[in-house]
């Protein structure tokens, strides 16, 4: 099952926004997979295959312990689609060549 966290300031804003977003998005590909929603100053980045935040945010977070999705713009539910689906190729990828 891929993890995926939501990520913004308070873990209430628009990571809650996000969960959802990629939540729907996921599970119309059929890809089974637990979007969590939480704040930066939590969030442990190895417990996830990817984070999805701002890039205010994503500035903050170590580029090498996982794949991390920047979006500046909330409602953009194709370019979310986007990142989603090479993300999951990515892990696949990675997976089959295990």
């Amino acid at each position: 099952m891929l993890k995926i966290a939501t990520v913004c300031g308070a873990g209430v804003g628009s990571s809650m926004m996000l969960k959802v977003f990629a939540q729907q998005i996921l599970d119309q590909k059929g890809v089974e997979a637990e979007v969590t929603a939480t704040d930066i100053s939590s969030v442990d980045p190895h417990a996830y295959d990817a984070l999805i935040t701002a890039s205010a945010f994503a500035d903050l977070l170590d580029p090498t312990a996982t794949r991390i999705i920047r979006i500046d713009n909330m409602l953009d539910k194709i370019y979310l689609k986007q990142q989603l689906e090479i993300v999951v190729a990515d892990i696949a990828g990675s997976d089959h060549n295990s």
